[in-house]
């Protein structure tokens, strides 16, 4: 017998059903109260993991309807973990297509951009690269180098002011801030610092498409090649120095059979 097709299996199976409210047929004699109050302290619990997550899209749009779109949220997205850091990661999505969020257009991104700064900070310890490490390159070793980042690392171009945004709703932020309507839109790179506190860096539009290549896994010249068809005036040198300073490059890969 399958260890998954236990008496025991199928019970636990159908108890997280049934708090998920998504059972198939008929579940175990369960307290019918005692399961209640854990289906919503189930749930309260996913909204509390929510509220955590995204503090800047709840100031945006008030706590009575934050509470209100973490519960639809939750009622359509049971947690696949029992690390409720994991939770919420297509919060973005679904705001994107809930119609009650839909005059608020910018909500998705800040969503996305407050998910990846969470991801960030609770992603794995890693030594960052030391610059010496570069001294080992040949010159025809560069138009081929490629980076590992830093777990957590990862940029985000939107439509909408979202790095600015957020900046705006962290503590030391000044309390008049304002946004113009046609305040356009903002690229940003997302990491842990060194210090170990998440950082939200915004971008110009060459130097995200810059680093998304590389994150791709391009090579530093199709990279650099990308950026300087958006921005001919793109300073290679300038933005990778803010990579290595800031601590976000793991270690440099260079084709197979090639130094290091």
């Amino acid at each position: 017998m399958s260890p998954h097709d236990t008496p025991e299996a199928r019970w636990q199976a159908a108890l997280i059903a049934s708090i998920e409210n998504r059972a198939d047929g008929e579940t175990p004699c369960f307290a019918a109260k005692g399961l209640a109050a854990y289906r919503n302290n189930y749930r309260v619990g996913l909204i509390d993991a929510l509220a955590f997550i995204y503090p800047v899209v709840k100031a945006l749009v008030g706590d009575d309807f934050f509470t209100g779109l973490a519960r639809e949220y939750v009622k359509r997205t049971p947690s696949q973990s029992g690390d409720l850091h994991r939770y919420g990661a297509t919060f973005g999505d679904f705001l994107c297509g809930f119609e009650p969020a839909r005059e608020l257009p910018y909500l998705a991104d800040t969503a996305r951009l407050e998910w990846l700064a969470h991801r960030a900070y609770y992603a794995p310890d890693a030594a960052p690269l030391s610059p010496g490490a570069f001294a080992t390159l040949a010159e025809d070793d560069w138009p081929r180098l490629r980076f590992a980042f830093m777990p957590g690392c990862a940029v985000l171009a939107s439509d909408y002011p979202v790095g600015r945004l957020w900046h705006y709703h962290q503590p030391g932020a000044p309390d008049d801030w304002r946004l113009a309507p046609d305040a356009g839109g903002d690229a940003v790179r997302v990491s842990r610092g060194v210090d170990g506190r998440t950082e939200v860096k915004l971008l110009s539009e060459a130097d995200a498409a810059w680093l998304a290549a590389l994150l791709a896994g391009e090579a530093l010249e199709a990279a650099t090649d990308a950026a300087l068809g958006i921005d001919p005036a793109f300073d290679l040198e300038t933005a990778l120095i803010a990579l290595i300073h800031d601590g976000v490059l793991a270690r440099l890969v260079l084709p197979e059979g090639d130094r290091p």
